[in-house]
């Protein structure tokens, strides 16, 4: 493995565990602010940090790289939409864990998108993490309510947003989408905003430190990370990393959330873990 591959790895690790430390505060912040509020608040400040840090490249944009920008931005909004609204009406890592069903969608995302078959490898990987969050769902598959349709529309929204991240993450200047993808996002959060009109905001100190946290270390910092990641490795490897944000999110649920502990969390797990080692070991094994 080379260096590149290495500090790639890296570098998406550190953006899952941020991404998994997100579900926490947000969480919390749901109790005294409107998901909208979040949002908007969240990806505006991010959106302000980014135009600051990359002034000078926003100079080269042209057309194409606005066109990806915005396109990224449009799916990354829906991911978080349905993220944080659904977050208000489930657990931390129910939540998180039926997110990470996104890993089964990958292979028809990567179809669809890149007009490529995905590799035999690609689905047994799938196949094997939807396995891991059908045990961790348990005995509770019946008992599905608006909290779970919200964080499945969020899985089918993240597996877009990484097939389409990854192809323009390999042609285009990762600073400047970035700008364009959060920019757009923040746009289209204040636009559902005034739309849908539920403003509740009552800000107290503990809040406006986590909001500070999710704008700095779980909205700027790990897109670039991410991206920086996904020039260097497939679609489907870096998806299969990202999913251990959901395994990262329910251990930190359980842990300050005091959340149920199951048997099955912990065999879902393992198999959500296991699926991303073969992610990169069974590829080398069929080709021999």
């Amino acid at each position: 493995m080379n260096r590149e591959k290495i500090q790639a790895f890296v570098a998406l690790f550190t953006a899952t565990f941020f991404w998994a430390s997100a579900y926490i505060f947000v969480k919390q912040l749901l109790e005294d602010v409107s998901p909208y509020m979040i949002l908007s608040l969240r990806f505006s400040f991010a959106a302000i940090i980014l135009v600051f840090i990359y002034n000078k490249k926003l100079l080269k944009i042209n057309y194409e790289i606005a066109k990806a920008g915005i396109i990224m931005g449009i799916f990354l909004f829906g991911e978080f939409f349905t993220f944080t609204v659904g977050l208000q009406y489930t657990t931390t890592s129910r939540s998180s864990l039926l997110i990470a069903s996104y890993i089964i969608l990958l292979p028809p995302a990567y179809l669809v998108i890149m007009r490529k078959r995905p590799s035999l490898s690609d689905i047994i990987v799938s196949v094997i993490c939807m396995i891991g969050v059908f045990f961790i769902l348990g005995n509770n598959l019946g008992s599905f309510h608006i909290g779970d349709i919200y964080c499945i529309l969020c899985a089918v929204d993240y597996a877009l947003y990484i097939v389409i991240s990854s192809k323009y993450s390999k042609l285009y200047d990762s600073g400047i989408l970035n700008v364009l993808q959060v920019s757009t996002t923040a746009v289209l959060s204040i636009l559902s905003l005034v739309l849908i009109g539920n403003n509740k905001f009552a800000l107290n100190f503990a809040d406006g430190f986590q909001l500070i946290y999710l704008t700095v270390f779980c909205t700027t910092l790990p897109f670039f990370l991410i991206l920086y990641g996904m020039k260097h490795v497939s679609a489907t490897t870096s998806g299969v990393l990202l999913s251990l944000e959901s395994v990262m999110a329910a251990v930190m649920g359980i842990i300050l959330l005091h959340e149920s502990f199951t048997p099955n969390l912990i065999i879902g797990g393992a198999i959500v873990i296991f699926s991303f080692i073969l992610s990169e070991v069974l590829p080398k094994i069929l080709r021999n």
